[in-house]
């Protein structure tokens, strides 16, 4: 009778142990909700800053227990002024951005990095970027420092195990294939094996596109490469300029080229090649270049 007994209460244990176990589990993975507002910025560089904010989203998006939701009023534009913080109870997100002073003619951008705590406290960090490129590749490193100072074990949690997993994605040939975003006209970019591609735009047109390794470190890993359009010119290539401009002058543009390096985070940053809304030119365009990233999906 004794042995029965000592079984009993250990059963008895194991499926307390259980319990306990599966709860603590539950609430572990239980993923902390973070409000992103976007950026707030005075600088009239409108392309660079858009870009910057849907960067910082897909940045937050990729670190692991983290849930992100996108309260921007206005996802195709910059805040003006500091976010009104919509639910006290989540954390809050979002980044300033100004055009620094330096000593050269090249544009510096101060970026400070903020969460606004359930607690009402504001955890912040600045940074200096003498490049648009180097914001993209210092911002997520900036980001994960800021939401660890943030009085949430779960969050610091989350962050160490990301930061973990931070080290530079190699990239390969083979991994280009797939679908990827990032720039606002476009609906989606697909790249093929073998070269080909095609990006597809959200007024419905479609472009045929070719892609070429350009360079690759010493590992077989790509470090840049050219992205070009291939086939007739389309009116419908150029969405950001005034339609009857682009009906004008796309019969006679040169073909759209992409110039793209690998960031660590595995994102294609880089320039456009296309026409541009040009004061100086009377046909009020020119062949000019813009700041774009893509992300794969």
């Amino acid at each position: 009778m004794q042995a029965i007994g000592e079984i009993i209460l250990l059963k008895r244990f194991i499926l307390f142990l259980t319990v306990l176990f599966l709860t603590s589990v539950h609430l572990f993975a239980a993923p902390l909700t973070i409000d992103y507002y976007g950026v707030v910025s005075q600088s009239t560089d409108t392309s660079i800053l858009k870009m910057a904010q849907d960067i910082f989203l897909t940045q937050l998006k990729s670190i692991d227990q983290l849930r992100v939701d996108d309260r921007r009023p206005d996802a195709t534009r910059t805040l003006q002024s500091l976010p009104v913080i919509a639910d006290p109870s989540h954390v809050s997100f979002y980044a300033e951005i100004n055009e620094a002073s330096a000593s050269s003619a090249a544009v510096e951008w101060k970026c400070t990095f903020t969460a606004v705590g359930t607690d009402g406290k504001r955890y912040s960090k600045t940074e200096q970027y003498d490049s648009y490129y180097k914001i993209l590749v210092g911002a997520k490193s900036a980001i994960e420092d800021v939401l660890s100072q943030l009085p949430s074990q779960n969050t610091q949690q989350a962050v160490s195990a990301q930061t973990e997993r931070s080290a530079p994605r190699a990239l390969k040939a083979e991994s280009l294939a797939g679908t990827w975003s990032g720039e606002p006209y476009t609906d989606k970019i697909v790249l093929l094996r073998g070269g080909r591609g095609f990006v597809i735009f959200k007024n419905g047109a479609s472009m045929n596109i070719a892609v070429k390794v350009v360079d690759t470190d010493k590992n077989g890993n790509i470090s840049q490469i050219e992205v070009a359009q291939v086939g007739k010119p389309n009116a419908s290539f150029y969405p950001a300029l005034p339609r009857e401009t682009a009906l004008a002058s796309a019969a006679t543009a040169k073909p759209i080229i992409w110039t793209f390096q690998v960031t660590p985070d595995g994102v294609l940053s880089g320039t456009k090649k296309t026409l541009v809304a040009s004061t100086d030119s009377p046909t009020g365009v020119a062949e000019g270049t813009e700041s774009v990233s893509w992300t794969k999906k």
